[in-house]
């Protein structure tokens, strides 16, 4: 398993990559092949972090599905809803996919947006519930690609996402 550290400079490089690559995709890909509107001068801040979010929903979606009964083995140890209802593990990384395509298409988005705050929160007491009673477990964010283990990298993550979401809404 990663050291703590190892994973949080892992899941930061993720992110920023992620934030960058939408960031040069605005700036420069979309203000060139915007024919309504030529006179962009800044990127709106709002479309990158909902670009940057649906990139980041869709890639880990599909690092969940490379192999989706260890990454269901894996998140139903520490989920408090895939603990009730073990094949909510195996519709997590679907569930992931069909939000990051409704941000790329602003397609209810607010409703989104509601859906995946209830995700990071949910997401959030399960880890938090999770470390209070001392379980040694690997965090299902980045499927069973990497033995990442749940600890303050895996809040970490979550509060990022909603701070994105705060940041798109107010």
């Amino acid at each position: 398993m990663l050291s703590n550290h190892l994973s949080f400079v892992l899941i930061s490089i993720i992110f920023i990559s992620i934030f960058l690559i939408n960031y040069i995709y605005l700036k420069f890909y979309k203000k060139n092949n915007n024919l309504k509107n030529n006179n962009l001068k800044n990127i709106n801040s709002d479309e990158l972090m909902n670009n940057s979010m649906a990139s980041i929903l869709f890639i880990f979606g599909l690092l969940k599905l490379y192999n989706l009964n260890k990454f269901s083995n894996i998140f139903s140890k520490y989920n408090i809803i895939s603990k009730k209802i073990p094949f909510y593990s195996y519709l997590y990384p679907f569930i992931e996919i069909i939000l990051s395509i409704n941000l790329f298409l602003n397609y209810k988005i607010n409703l989104t947006y509601i859906i995946i705050t209830i995700l990071m929160i949910i997401s959030l007491i399960s880890v938090i519930i999770s470390i209070i009673k001392g379980e040694k477990l690997r965090c299902g964010c980045l499927g069973s690609f990497f033995h990442i283990p749940l600890s303050y990298v895996t809040i970490s993550e979550n509060i990022v996402m909603l701070l994105m979401i705060t940041k798109i809404l107010y």
